[in-house]
């Protein structure tokens, strides 16, 4: 079933150190900290997350989101910006009419996914050193 995507919502697990293959339910794509992307879910998939949004929305999240001490933030690797910012690149380009948002501007209580997704989109630059070729 084809769906018509909106939204592509960016998350954190809101997990300490993730180990790899962890079970992710409540998205279609994560990224471990390795920069490998999992797929959780087809794209057709409705994934319950953010209920507003949930029947036009894909879900993609990077493994983390909670430091040391507890406290949810920023915890993404060099490698896990690198692929997030290239499946989002693709994931835009696969749903050319959907806005690029984060958990926090959809859910106004949400600290997910721990950093300003307009932001740092806007100012993220590709390290060439991390892009794998082929």
């Amino acid at each position: 079933m084809k769906r018509h995507i909106r939204y592509i919502v960016v998350h954190s697990t809101a997990t300490f150190d993730p180990k790899v293959s962890q079970f992710y339910g409540n998205y279609h794509y994560v990224v471990e900290r390795t920069g490998e992307i999992k797929r959780v879910h087809p794209d057709s998939t409705i994934i319950k997350n953010v209920e507003k949004v949930d029947n036009e929305a894909i879900h993609i999240a990077y493994a983390g989101g909670r430091n040391k001490s507890g406290t949810l933030g920023d915890t993404k690797t060099p490698n896990q910006e690198e692929a997030l910012f290239n499946k989002i690149v693709a994931l835009s380009i696969k749903y050319p009419s959907a806005a690029i948002v984060g958990h926090d501007e959809l859910e106004p209580g949400s600290i997910s996914p721990g950093f300003n997704v307009k932001d740092w989109i806007k100012n993220y630059e590709p390290d060439l050193n991390l892009s794998k070729a082929g």
